[in-house]
This record gives C-alpha cells, sequence and structure tokens, in this order.
C-alpha cells in the first residue's frame, strides 16, 4: 500500500515523518527509508542531507552549491552521492515493513532523481509505502501511480497523525 504525506512547503512533514518513525519503531515495526533534513549555515539554509533510517547516518543531498554536472531542480543542485544512497535505500525497501520517503518532488515527476529506483519497488508496491510531497505535486504523482492503490493525507487534516498511524498499522 501507499500513504501519500502532502502538504505545502515547510508544512511540517518531515517533523510529522520523525514522529511516524519513532511510534513505528516503538510498536516493533521495521522501518527503513530516508528523510531529509534541512542543513544551514547560521540562519541560511544552505540544504538538505538524507538521513538514512536504517543506519541513522545522514549524507548530503542537496545544496545550493554544487558541479555544473549535477541534476538540478530550483536553487539546488543534487549531490550524485545522495541520489545514489537514496536509491539504495529505495532498493532494499522489500526488508522492511514500511519504508519512508522524504520527499518526492519535481525531479521526481521528471524521471530523474531516484524516481527510476522509486518505480521498480512502487508499480506494485514491494512493502508499505510512506511518501511526502508538496501539494503542487499530488496531482501529477497520482498520474504516474496509475491505478495503484494509494491513500493520500493532507497536511491541513485535524489530526492528521493518529490517523496516519492507525491507517499504516492496518497493513503491517
Amino acid at each position: 500500500m501507499i500513504f501519500l504525506l502532502s502538504g505545502p512547503v515547510h508544512s511540517g512533514k518531515t517533523t510529522l515523518l520523525k514522529r511516524a518513525v519513532r511510534e513505528f519503531k516503538d510498536q516493533g515495526v521495521k522501518i527503513d527509508g530516508f528523510l531529509s533534513e534541512a542543513v544551514f549555515s547560521g540562519k541560511e539554509r544552505t540544504g538538505y542531507d538524507l538521513l538514512d533510517l536504517r543506519e541513522d547516518r545522514s549524507i548530503p543531498l542537496l545544496r545550493i552549491a554544487g558541479e555544473e554536472e549535477w541534476q538540478r531542480i530550483g536553487s539546488y543542485f543534487f549531490v550524485p552521492s545522495g541520489i545514489e544512497k537514496a536509491e539504495k535505500i529505495i532498493l532494499r525497501s522489500g526488508e522492511a515493513q514500511i519504508c519512508v520517503v522524504d520527499e518526492v518532488g519535481p525531479l521526481e515527476l521528471e524521471g530523474r532523481g531516484f524516481w527510476p529506483a522509486l518505480e521498480r519497488v512502487l508499480l506494485p508496491p514491494s512493502t508499505s509505502f510512506l511518501i511526502s510531497m508538496r501539494e503542487t505535486i499530488l496531482e501529477g504523482f497520482l498520474d504516474v501511480l496509475g491505478k495503484t492503490d494509494a491513500r493520500v493525507f493532507d497536511m491541513k487534516e485535524r489530526d492528521i497523525f493518529s490517523g496516519l498511524i492507525q491507517e499504516i498499522m492496518k497493513t503491517v
């Protein structure tokens, strides 16, 4: 089953996913996947790190400064080793009960970034996935999924956390 967490930029998607990961682990659920955590220099956001949920280690994923040949979207460059790590995590997802992917963006909708790996395990899903994305990406992502069943959770919903946990726990 695919669970999609959708909301505006900086609406708390990653924070909610961190809470969900703690809750699932507390309930003995085998979790894998990654979170995208903001990196700051002083008060300036300089990029995002990929936090591997199995290994509890972070590596650079996005940076404002990068090499010309790196994939780019908006003002961010994708660090190649970060994309490779995301792909490896996604491809090993069958070993977990839930795989968290934070987050799918415009690059993946274009078939780039870590989309090739995600496509291999999502169509059809090899395990339960909890995937975050901006609300502006949701419709395009649902189109890509086609007939694959997905349950959408909107960050604007009241008490989204308990509903999300209950729905996902039914699948593990």
